[in-house]
Parts: structure tokens; C-alpha cells; sequence
């Protein structure tokens, strides 16, 4: 099995669509792996298995960009993916492969939102040449991450619409985006094959480790620093009572790096920035519960602190249906911080968090464990491998 891996993000950079890669590829050794993409190799330890191959395109229009008038160069990252698009287009269809792989689609997004706000001739065009995936000329599987996801009036706005009208093959990672696809392809009349795959938790890295004294009780987050959620976690670190403490892992861009140290030192919360991969169980299982703020889904971060055996709270707000169940996953509303440090006080006897923390690892291990996502996905490989390109 050959499968062509198209990414516009690798490790070592920190995020859920890095990590995810990085672990498929050490649970999948019987697999080939090429993998298109504009970033360079820093990560190099893959295995014989996958091999690297840098589209450097993008990159030369960026430079070129610098000549540019700054009303445009300030577009410059917009400019230079079609170009991209174009290279790993004609790369895909050179080589020999059972199918190709697109983990989630940023540019196309990006395009579709403003051929809505500025609708055209060109930008039609455009969009319908990003979602002309017969170019690969190999089967195209996508997997979501997050962008079919959430109510469905969030999935209709950003022009999914236009995104699944030409995929054949799709795994979602979050069942709120399943359910988006079905009834979308239901209403359509679509031939769209479907699957829910978790993300994958390397449960033997993430492993659960002895509750540290409850005084303080040690509250923590994980995720970009630019993300919505952020906000809520450092409004209830402001506002908390004595006998709780923050700890944070933020990853964030230099650019914006000033600005988050500020916001989280006004918080009173301890932070530690653009923490590795490898460091983040420790992180873990240095909390006694982890905050979940996002509106839907269960981020990858989350997930890994279950098998950690730490408790996850979601915190309520405007939600959907929730990924996690509500025995291992418990929901407060967080809209009042007074209000959620009165609920959330029971959660300081340690036999509840041990309790609710041996029902996470084992969630984790049953669902999410990496060699299990990995099974899942050969079975898709093989089903998409035998499909015909039309």
C-alpha cells in the first residue's frame, strides 16, 4: 500500500494535525508513505517507511512577494497557494500511488469564504479548480479535522456545501461532523462513504500517573493561544478562587508572543510556551482536571490528558452535542466564574477524580488508542485503494 500524504504542516510544529500524522506513520510501518508538502523536514526520524518530498514552489512566490505594493503583499500566503495547489497537483499524478490523503484543506476554505463576500467570475473559477481533486488522478480520501464539525449552521457557512459535492471518500474525526456529512449527503443524494476515526492517542506515551495533593487544586488547558477558548480558560484563572491554580500550555507565533505573556501573567496563571510533543504528559499528569472550552468536537489535547487519567470538564457555554459522555466527561456551566467554582468544588475529593480518571484511561484505551485508529484506517486505505479514479 502506497498512500500519498498532502499537508501543509509537519512536526516539529506544534498541533492536532501534526500530531496526528506523526503517530499514524509510527503505527503504520506496513504502509508507503509520500508526503507532499512546502514545509521543510525538520522532524528527519520517520522511518523507512515515509519519505519527505518538499513542494518549494509556495515558498519562492513568498519571496517574490516582497516586491510587491503592500496592499497586496499583505495577501501574500493567499497568493501563493494556488501555485502550491498546482505543484502537488502535478507531483500526485507523477507518481504511482493507491490513493491520495488530505488532511483537512485551509486554502480552499479560505477561497470559498471570500467568493461569497466577493462574488466573481474569478474567484468561481478558482474555487471550483481547488475541489477538482480528478487532477490527483488517484482516488482522493479527506479526512476532517474540525471544518465539517460543529452545529449545522456553522457547517453551512463556511461553503462545505461546495467542498463535498466532489469527495467521494471522508473520515471525520468528530461525530458532530459526521452527522453534518450524512444529513448533507442524504439531502443531496450524494454517493459520499463515510467514516468516524478518532484521533489517534499513543496511550503507552500517555499514561496516567499519581494525583498530586489537592491543595491547590490544579486546573489546566492546552491549545493555541489565539483560539476562542483561550479566553474563557484565562477569564476563570482572573477569577478564581484560593484554592485553585492555573497551569497552561499555549503555543503561540513570536508575532504574538508578547502580547499572550501579558494577557497571562494579568491571569495569574503559570504557563509554559510551545511545549514539545514529547513533554506534554508530564503536563498532564501535573493537573488534577483539564478544561475543555471548545463549542464542539473533543480536541486532541483533551483526549490526551483522558489517557493520562485526568478528568476533562466541558465547559458549557453556547454547545452541541458533546463528543465525550457526560460519566467521564462532566459539563459546567462556565459562563459565571462564581457560579462554576461553586459546582466545580466537589471535584477537590481526590476518590471523585481518581474515580472519574480510571474512566478516562479506560475510555481512552477503547476508543482512541493508536493502534486501534491505525486499524481503522487500513481498512479505509483498502477500500478507497480499490476504488476507480473516474
Amino acid at each position: 500500500m502506497h498512500v500519498l500524504q498532502l499537508t501543509d504542516t509537519l512536526p516539529p510544529r506544534i498541533g492536532g494535525i501534526e500530531t496526528a500524522l506523526l503517530t499514524l506513520f509510527r503505527q503504520m510501518p506496513d504502509v508507503r508513505f509520500t508526503v507532499l508538502t512546502a514545509q521543510l523536514d525538520a522532524h528527519g526520524a520517520w522511518g523507512d517507511h515515509v519519505r519527505v518530498r518538499r513542494l518549494a514552489l509556495r515558498d519562492a512566490v513568498l519571496r517574490m512577494t516582497r516586491f510587491l505594493p503592500p496592499s497586496l503583499r499583505r495577501h501574500s500566503h493567499l497568493l501563493a497557494i494556488p501555485p502550491h495547489e498546482w505543484q502537488r497537483r502535478m507531483a500526485a499524478s507523477s507518481l504511482p500511488a493507491d490513493l491520495v490523503h488530505i488532511h483537512s484543506f485551509a486554502a480552499f476554505r479560505y477561497f470559498a469564504g471570500i467568493g461569497d463576500r466577493h462574488p466573481t467570475r474569478l474567484f468561481a473559477l478558482l474555487v471550483d479548480w481547488l475541489r477538482y481533486f480528478d487532477a490527483y488522478q488517484h482516488p482522493v480520501l479527506f479526512t476532517d479535522h474540525s471544518l465539517f464539525g460543529g452545529p449545522p449552521e456553522q457547517f453551512h457557512a463556511v461553503r462545505n456545501d461546495l467542498l463535498l459535492e466532489r469527495l467521494r471518500f471522508v473520515v471525520c474525526v468528530e461525530r458532530s461532523g459526521q452527522a453534518n456529512v450524512q444529513a448533507f449527503a442524504a439531502a443531496r443524494g450524494l454517493p459520499i462513504r463515510l467514516w468516524w476515526i478518532p484521533n489517534p492517542i499513543d496511550t503507552d506515551a500517555f499514561r496516567p500517573g499519581p494525583l498530586r495533593p489537592t491543595n491547590p487544586l490544579v486546573l489546566g488547558y492546552a491549545g493555541r493561544y489565539e483560539k476562542e477558548g483561550t479566553k474563557d480558560v484565562l477569564r476563570l484563572a482572573r477569577e478564581a478562587p484560593a484554592w485553585v491554580a492555573f497551569r497552561l500550555a499555549l503555543a503561540v507565533s513570536d508575532k504574538d508572543r508578547a502580547q499572550a505573556e501579558q494577557e497571562v501573567a494579568e491571569a495569574g496563571a503559570e504557563v509554559l510556551w510551545n511545549v514539545p510533543y514529547t513533554a506534554m504528559p508530564d503536563f498532564y499528569r501535573g493537573l488534577h482536571v483539564f478544561l475543555d472550552p471548545y463549542t464542539f468536537g473533543a480536541p486532541r489535547t483533551a483526549l490526551e490528558a483522558l489517557a493520562c487519567g485526568r478528568v476533562v470538564i466541558r465547559l458549557l457555554g453556547e454547545r452541541g452535542t458533546p463528543e465525550l459522555p457526560g460519566d467521564i466527561s462532566p459539563a459546567l456551566d462556565a459562563r459565571d466564574s462564581a457560579h462554576f467554582f461553586r459546582d466545580f468544588a466537589r471535584f477537590r475529593d481526590p476518590g471523585i477524580l481518581q474515580r472519574l480518571g480510571n474512566r478516562a484511561r479506560a475510555l481512552a484505551e477503547a476508543v482512541y488508542a493508536a493502534p486501534k485508529v491505525a486499524a481503522s484506517y487500513r481498512g479505509v486505505f483498502r477500500a478507497v485503494a480499490s476504488a476507480q479514479v473516474s
